[in-house]
């Protein structure tokens, strides 16, 4: 019996060791194989990467756009240019002055409205002698708009400069003032740094020279140009100033100058380690 007993023993243990282990095998290795990665996006014809953006040959506003390798060719709006340089994430479509297009020159025929010669786009209204207004279209609508006073519309930088800056306005038609010759001398050759001039119209209001060509510029509120120091200064000291801005300014000197004595009087108090008595009821 016991021997019996013995030989099956041998018997299960060698069955486990010949199927069991096999089995343990196998599963062994259905878990060290690493899972199978999803299959690459195919790129399409002319695509170089997943996410890009390209030009279509000799056009500056037209483009190709690969998003998961899927190429579209695209369009700018009207007026605007496609940007090589832009991020996949930003919106490629900029205005003239931004992209340099060289031998880009192909554009879309325009789409004019009533109000704009483009869809998109920022364009000068007047003249040379009238160089601060300016429009700026979005769908074909138009909106007018002004520099700052002084300032002159480019069409070159969109944006409002100093009008001897502006190519193709006359700056002293504009501003309605002439820098006076200066007569150079045999000695020190031409004279050196900028000129100021007061208007004639407003003691606020002055003209800065720089190479013959004028800017102008204002004082603040209460203040006007003083023609002997060049500055603005109170404008009760200025004789050109209106009377009611002189009185102004001076009621405004006045104010301060109570302002600082009541100031310097408590500053002079509490340095003294004076305090008001308290009063008990």
């Amino acid at each position: 019996m016991e021997k019996t007993l013995i030989v099956l023993a041998c018997l299960c243990g060698f069955a486990l060791a010949q199927f069991g282990g096999q089995a343990y095998s196998r599963y062994q290795g259905q878990q060290q194989q690493p899972p199978k990665a999803a299959p690459a996006p195919k790129l399409q014809s002319g695509c170089q990467e997943l996410n890009e953006r390209y030009p279509v040959p000799g056009s500056c506003d037209s483009y190709v756009e690969c998003i998961n390798g899927t190429a579209e060719e695209k369009i700018c709006p009207d007026g605007l240019r496609f940007n090589p340089n832009a991020l996949i994430t930003s919106y490629p479509c900029q205005y003239p002055n931004e992209v340099a297009c060289l031998e880009r020159s192909s554009l879309q025929p325009p789409q004019p409205t009533d109000q704009c010669p483009n869809q998109f786009g920022y364009f000068r209204l007047g003249d040379q002698k009238n160089c601060s207004y300016f429009r700026t279209c979005v769908n074909g609508v138009g909106y007018d708009l002004n520099c700052p006073e002084g300032l002159a519309w480019s069409s070159q930088t969109y944006r409002c400069e100093w009008p001897d800056e502006v190519e193709d306005c006359d700056v002293e038609a504009f501003l309605g003032f002439r820098c006076p010759e200066i007569p150079e001398s045999r000695e020190f050759g031409p004279p050196a740094g900028y000129r100021f001039y007061r208007s004639e119209t407003n003691c606020q209001k002055y003209f800065m020279c720089i190479d013959h060509k004028p800017r102008v510029l204002f004082c603040g509120s209460d203040s006007g140009f003083d023609d002997l120091t060049s500055t603005c200064v109170s404008a009760d000291e200025v004789e050109n100033c209106p009377p009611e801005l002189r009185q102004a300014a001076a009621q405004a000197r006045e104010d301060e100058k109570q302002r600082f004595a009541k100031e310097t009087e408590f500053s002079a108090r509490k340095s003294s380690g004076y305090s008001p008595k308290k009063r008990y009821y």
